[in-house]
């Protein structure tokens, strides 16, 4: 790669970057490892050691690099960026911009540029030095239209360039509008009608390449191309070679470029291949600068009409598909109402429970039941051991059998005032005498009515000490029930007594049981680490099979309302009282 080509190249890239102080393009020599010199930015530098570690670095990482702030000119900070040169897998050169500090978000932006300018440095390789001055031409047209300030500068430039660069008599460049080329700059030309016969010629001839969707040098006769309107051009303009090449941006004709040799200097193969590299390259140039100087309400139509495009158009067709059914099912629950319905833990419980419990401190001697047994009326639950007062019992009939005998004796002597003691002796002898028969009355326990056991299992606590009070059993009876929901506070506000709901029981998930709620609790309390209110409901018709304390999940119906709210409206409470809470 020789110097007269790079030293354009690099001139053209720090054109167009703002801000550049310097730049080198170094390449490897060929009997070492070593880095030469081969361009520099400006032509006048004569320092360049300082872009050696930023070049080593890139090297070493084989991969673009950017050092904020390496260096200082003149109290103003300086952002080094390098990028290596691969071609075909072989390092050709290394390239280094020393620029203006830069904000981070605009990095990308400047390795964009870079990535877009070697890409086409490959063209150039080492393999072919002969054509140096081919990539040379295209760099000087490039650098002479990115040097304008605005589009139609850009496109006279152009056409010069051409005009001189080949000797032509015309250079013609035209936009495509509808599905027709319209000429907008001319050489030579400051201004043109464009209803002329040459124009209009000039536009067909680019109309025809376009429609072929090929470049056409005419005259070509083995080129296998429609040539008419080329023809047509070339008998109204003179005798001479004409070269007319389409324009395409993003996968789209954007226009057409026109060039009309004299028969004294025709346009050959080499004309159509610069000519090709250099729209190649300034297209996309040309295209952001029109864009850019376009008014304000074209902008707004052009974007709205990409927008439609997109949006309805084949591309990205299953986005949009799962786009629309999206919009639907949210169309849809803003308008249509549904069930809201309140979802919560539930437990059954008996509408009347009763407990069993020790009538007197004694050892348990005997359980005949447990949790979950059925037992009826009467039936024995347990007994404590009775041991105790029955020897309590012969005690105080001893003392009786005693108390009589001193009263007879008090009688015979008739000392009145032991006779009265005496009485009152036997009377509360007889009265602990009762108290312990009617304890051995109750030694036994027995079920109060029909029902179930919910609770107590005394099998593994036989002989063990039991006081006076002692719940030792828990029983529910087997009709009439009662659902406990426990609900959530955040949903606590949407429940009235009177609501009708459903409940589905762990043990009867095929089966949902009608509940009407009955009473809402004024108090809440923690549960599982969620704050609950105890929500009670009745079941109407329960069924043989329930039990107390079954477990399930119970739902009551608060109202109709939009689906959209019910499927968002907990989100929503959530976020309001964060934004409330974090609100100053």
């Amino acid at each position: 790669m020789h110097s007269r080509f790079s030293q354009k190249w690099l001139a053209t890239i720090c054109r167009q970057l703002p801000g550049v102080h310097s730049a080198v393009f170094m390449v490897p020599a060929q009997d070492s490892d070593a880095l030469h010199l081969l361009a520099h930015y400006p032509e006048t530098l004569d320092q360049h050691q300082d872009f050696f570690a930023t070049v080593k670095y890139a090297l070493k990482k084989k991969g673009e690099v950017c050092l904020a702030k390496a260096h200082v000119i003149d109290g103003e900070p300086m952002d080094y960026f390098a990028k290596p040169v691969f071609v075909r897998a072989r390092l050709v050169g290394v390239l280094a911009i020393k620029m203006k500090h830069l904000p981070t978000a605009k990095h990308l932006a400047v390795f964009g540029l870079l990535k877009r300018s070697v890409q086409w440095l490959g063209l150039a390789s080492v393999e072919q030095p002969e054509q140096d001055d081919f990539y040379s031409d295209v760099v000087g047209v490039l650098a002479g239209c990115f040097e304008q300030g605005s589009y139609q500068q850009g496109l006279m430039r152009l056409v010069a360039e051409l005009t001189s660069h080949f000797g032509c008599e015309r250079v013609a460049y035209a936009e495509r509008r509808g599905h027709h080329c319209q000429v907008v700059a001319l050489s030579n030309s400051a201004g043109f009608d464009h209803r002329s016969n040459l124009v209009r010629k000039i536009a067909d001839a680019m109309d025809e390449a376009i429609e072929q969707d090929s470049a056409i040098l005419f005259p070509a006769p083995e080129s296998g191309l429609i040539q008419r309107a080329h023809g047509e051009l070339a008998r109204k303009h003179g005798p001479g070679s004409i070269v007319t090449i389409p324009l395409t941006y993003q996968r789209e004709i954007y226009g057409a470029l026109c060039l009309l040799a004299s028969e004294a200097a025709p346009l050959d193969e080499r004309a159509l291949d610069l000519c090709r590299q250099v729209m190649a390259l300034v297209t996309p140039y040309l295209v952001l600068k029109r864009d850019q100087e376009r008014p304000i309400g074209a902008k707004l139509a052009t974007s709205l009409g990409d927008g439609l495009k997109n949006l309805f158009g084949v591309r990205y067709l299953q986005g949009k598909l799962l786009a629309l059914v999206i919009a639907t099912m949210l169309t849809f629950a803003s308008l249509a109402d549904g069930q809201h319905r309140v979802t919560a833990d539930a437990v059954l419980e008996g509408e009347v429970q009763r407990v069993v419990a020790a009538p007197i401190a004694g050892y348990l001697l005997s359980s005949a039941v447990r949790a979950g047994d059925i037992i009826e009326q009467g039936q024995v639950m347990a007994t404590l051991n009775d041991s105790e007062l029955k020897l309590e019992h012969a005690r105080l009939r001893g003392s009786l059998q005693k108390a009589r005998r001193e009263y007879r004796e008090a009688q015979s002597t008739r000392d009145l005032v032991q006779v009265r003691v005496i009485r009152e002796q036997i009377n509360q002898i007889d009265a602990e005498i009762e108290l312990v028969r009617q304890q051995l009355s109750n030694i036994t326990l027995t079920a109060p009515f029909d029902g179930v056991v919910i609770e107590g299992d005394l099998s593994q606590q036989l002989g063990a000490p039991v006081e006076r009070g002692d719940v030792l059993f828990k029983i529910a009876p087997l009709q009439g029930y009662r659902i406990i929901l426990k609900v959530d506070e955040r949903q606590i506000s949407h429940v009235e007594p009177g609501q009708p709901g459903l409940l589905a029981l762990s043990s009867l998930s095929t089966r949902e049981l009608p509940l009407l709620v009955e009473r809402v609790t004024s108090v809440a309390k923690a549960d599982s680490g969620a704050n609950i209110f105890r929500v009670e409901a009745s079941l109407p018709n329960a069924p043989k099979l329930l039990r107390p304390g079954m477990q399930g999940i119970g739902k009551i119906y608060a109202g109709e309302r939009r689906l959209i709210w019910i499927w968002t409206h907990e989100v929503v409470d959530w976020m309001r009282l964060k934004l409330w809470s974090w609100w100053a």
